[in-house]
């Protein structure tokens, strides 16, 4: 599923300023998803995944004061793992992450089965890419190099 988002990413950039889930699901994006090698299935998965990204739990958190603390529950530290909540801390702390961002960061890779880092990022990418928030050319980079492939 992700080698579809990472393949959205590249070839699709004004995603983030549609809704996902209107627009994406039985358009002409899905044959073409097809065309370029994808299951209906993975399709199907990732069009899930981008319409969480509305994020109706999202939108019901209040965003986090400055300075607040952020308590992972067990089962979110066990998904996520030290090496994803460390990125996620290093972003937030150069301000590559905002604060209010971070949940539903944290809420879409909840929603992936098998997390690693560099899935992680991807995730992260494809939040700040659908809020349309600004992602240093760089890091783009090192999320998307072909040397470095995301997928299992």
């Amino acid at each position: 599923m992700l080698d579809i988002l990472v393949y959205l990413f590249e070839h699709f950039e004004e995603l983030g300023s549609n809704d996902p889930q209107n627009g994406l699901d039985g358009s002409p994006l899905s044959e073409t998803l097809i065309e370029a090698g994808f299951e209906r299935e993975e399709i199907d998965q990732a069009f899930g995944w981008l319409a969480g990204l509305s994020g109706e739990r999202y939108r019901a958190i209040s965003a986090p004061s400055a300075g607040s603390t952020r308590v992972f529950s067990d089962r979110e530290y066990e998904h996520l793992g030290h090496d994803c909540l460390n990125y996620l801390f290093a972003l937030e702390n150069q301000n590559a992450v905002p604060a209010d961002l971070r949940e539903l960061i944290i809420d879409r890779a909840m929603a992936i089965d098998e997390l690693s880092l560099e899935h992680f990022k991807i995730i992260v990418l494809m939040v700040l890419w659908s809020r349309n928030q600004a992602v240093d050319g760089l890091l783009v980079e090192t999320l998307l190099d072909d040397a470095n492939p995301v997928y299992n």
